[in-house]
């Protein structure tokens, strides 16, 4: 294999492969990340808690939220790269989180900023979404315990995101 070759493949197991891939997130085991030292989660909004046309959350995704509230992590918080202030503030208030919208992931200046400030360091950190180009890539870029979840509605969304799903989906089939 030539050695181009190689370094790209190695570069996106690095950065593209999630540390924990499950279904859902109410397939994930918080007892078990607790367990490995994880006190503070972070979650994608759109496609991973809710579908891009919902606009708030089910009861199960309250329950969910109080039950690991009861396992006793220190923080949870919401992370979206939407723009619509409006929808993550609903989705934060009906979770009673805080919610950071246009978080800008794959970049990381959002999410070092948060951690910096709340004196949150990365090896405590679990962070759970649904797409690799952004929130899998931002967590390995931080070394945070990644998360995948697959997509809630791979369906009903635009073209390219459709499309960015099918490359996911591509990729995931190689690890």
């Amino acid at each position: 294999m030539p050695i181009q070759t190689q370094f790209y493949k190695s570069l996106m197991y690095k950065n593209l492969r999630p540390n924990l891939i499950y279904e859902t997130v109410y397939d994930i085991d918080f007892d078990l990340l607790y367990g490995d030292g994880i006190r503070h989660l972070f979650f994608d909004v759109d496609n991973t808690l809710i579908t891009y046309g919902q606009d708030g959350v089910s009861l199960q995704c309250i329950n969910l939220f109080n039950s690991m509230r009861s396992i006793g992590f220190e923080s949870i918080t919401l992370v979206s790269n939407s723009s619509n202030f409006e929808r993550i503030q609903k989705v934060a208030q009906q979770l009673n989180l805080p919610g950071i919208y246009f978080a800008c992931k794959p970049f990381v200046f959002t999410m070092r900023r948060v951690m910096n400030d709340a004196n949150i360091a990365p090896d405590t950190v679990a962070f759970v979404g649904d797409q690799l180009f952004t929130d899998i890539v931002m967590a390995n870029l931080l070394n945070l315990k990644s998360v995948f979840v697959e997509p809630l509605d791979a369906t009903n969304v635009s073209f390219l995101r459709s499309f960015q799903y099918k490359v996911q989906q591509a990729i995931l089939n190689q690890f």
